[in-house]
């Protein structure tokens, strides 16, 4: 079995309703009047920048189908794909991310991170043989890791309420 388009798609759909959700989580309560705590601006970015990386990456095969017949080129670059966006955006966490701004649950999710980073990576290499597999995992981990931080920001937890 093969991912298809529709799969992709509706990936993407739901990668836009998580950040158009961010918008609504920026009006709730005291962040409307401006009032962010380190926390709660390290989550929303990281509610945002996963699915972002997820919304572009989902069409990179579906792109790379119309220049290529090669399946195994497309699902190798589009693992590279997700590779490059998620690294990308796991640097900008740990740069933004203090110890007193991240959560267990968001070291958690480090971890998964980095499992799956090397998966994609190793995809993209030739050195995994499960390209689709892999490259599917990336797209669930971007919308993984937004909805724990769309979570975070809805029902904060007592270290992030108190600052």
């Amino acid at each position: 079995m093969s991912l298809s388009e529709d799969v992709l798609v509706g990936i993407a759909g739901v990668a836009i309703a998580l950040i158009g959700f961010s918008g609504v989580v920026t009006a709730l309560g005291r962040r409307g009047s401006g009032k962010w705590s380190p926390a709660e601006t390290l989550q929303l970015r990281t509610l945002v920048d996963p699915c972002i990386v997820t919304l572009y990456a989902v069409f990179v095969p579906i792109g790379l189908g119309l220049i290529t017949e090669d399946t195994e080129i497309v699902w190798r670059a589009s693992n590279f794909a997700v590779f490059v966006g998620h690294t990308l955006g796991f640097t900008a966490f740990l740069r933004r991310g203090s110890t007193d701004t991240v959560l267990l649950s968001q070291k958690a999710w480090s971890a998964v991170t980095v499992i799956v980073l090397l998966g994609t990576l190793g995809s993209s290499l030739g050195l995994l043989p499960w390209h689709q597999f892999t490259f599917l995992l990336g797209l669930v981990l971007g919308i993984g890791v937004s909805l724990q931080n769309f979570y975070l920001l809805l029902f904060p937890s007592i270290q992030t309420s108190n600052e």
